[in-house]
């Protein structure tokens, strides 16, 4: 498989139950963990700008979660335990306490890995989560049926049709940024880029047939790190009053709120996004 110019260095791979997973690497000082989001052209890309931003001081990693990105692709069921045990996989190859960094459903997997394993896990920033109410239902009998039917040629073909230039193009205009003149053809071509490669259609089918949801209720206000959840203010799909469930549910968490951006705003505001990631870890130094 020809490797993804998704970040600015070349991976190496972990593997995980026989499976090689993208492990990226940047920078010295306090180690980072990057965790992107789920969706059906996700990987490490969408975290560029911290990867980027935040390579002076601290020691940067970030990984393709199996199914995306540079990471393999097997035909299997993916389940949100494999993202959290991936997870796991990468706190434990950098081998000292690290603060995680995680966008969306990404951000769910990463509060159950900081949850288990809270001696590797020092911090967590968590933009635009979910798992509070969005996304927590287990996947019942009629998800299940979908997903045996969408497993195989059907699935592919349905996400060959959801993922066209045209859809990706609009799903990063309306969803993923607030304004679109910040989004770049080369941007939308990375994106479209992820979907094109081989069994690229395998975990987005889980995530639509609900296989991937993490449901946190119980988990997030047990943890003991400290939480700070950044959002766009015009972020869509998961819009800013979901933040109530956190900040209610634990009382380590706080917000900030990026004007001028959507779900992306790691993305679409990288610079601001990393100087508060930046100052509130430097503070907990």
């Amino acid at each position: 498989m020809n490797l993804l110019p998704l970040l600015p260095v070349t991976p190496n791979f972990l593997t995980w139950r026989g499976h090689r997973l993208a492990h990226y690497q940047a920078g010295t000082g306090r180690p980072v963990l990057l965790i992107h989001s789920i969706n059906a052209a996700a990987s490490a890309f969408e975290m560029r700008g911290p990867f980027e931003h935040l390579g002076e001081g601290f020691a940067i990693h970030a990984i393709d979660l199996l199914g995306y990105g540079n990471s393999d692709r097997p035909a299997r069921r993916y389940w949100a335990e494999d993202y959290i045990s991936q997870i796991e996989l990468a706190l434990e190859t950098i081998g000292e306490p690290t603060a995680v960094i995680a966008s969306s459903l990404g951000a769910a997997y990463a509060v159950m890995a900081a949850a288990r394993r809270p001696a590797l896990v020092r911090e967590l920033i968590l933009s635009c989560p979910v798992g509070m109410g969005k996304l927590t239902a287990p996947p019942g009998l009629i998800a299940n049926s979908a997903y045996n039917a969408l497993r195989g040629a059907a699935g592919e073909a349905l996400f060959e049709r959801l993922t066209t230039m045209g859809s990706i193009r609009y799903f990063l205009r309306s969803e993923g940024y607030h304004n679109p003149s910040c989004l770049t053809s080369l941007t939308e071509e990375a994106f479209y880029a992820v979907c094109r490669h081989p069994g690229a259609y395998h975990a987005p089918i889980c995530f639509l047939t609900r296989q991937l949801n993490c449901d946190i209720r119980s988990t997030f206000p047990r943890l003991t790190q400290p939480v700070l959840i950044i959002w766009g203010r015009y972020a869509r799909t998961t819009p800013l009053r979901s933040a109530d469930a956190f900040l209610a549910a634990n009382p380590r968490a706080q917000l900030e709120v990026i004007d001028h951006a959507g779900l992306l705003v790691q993305d679409e505001c990288p610079t601001d996004f990393s100087e508060l990631c930046r100052n509130w870890l430097q503070a907990r130094a």
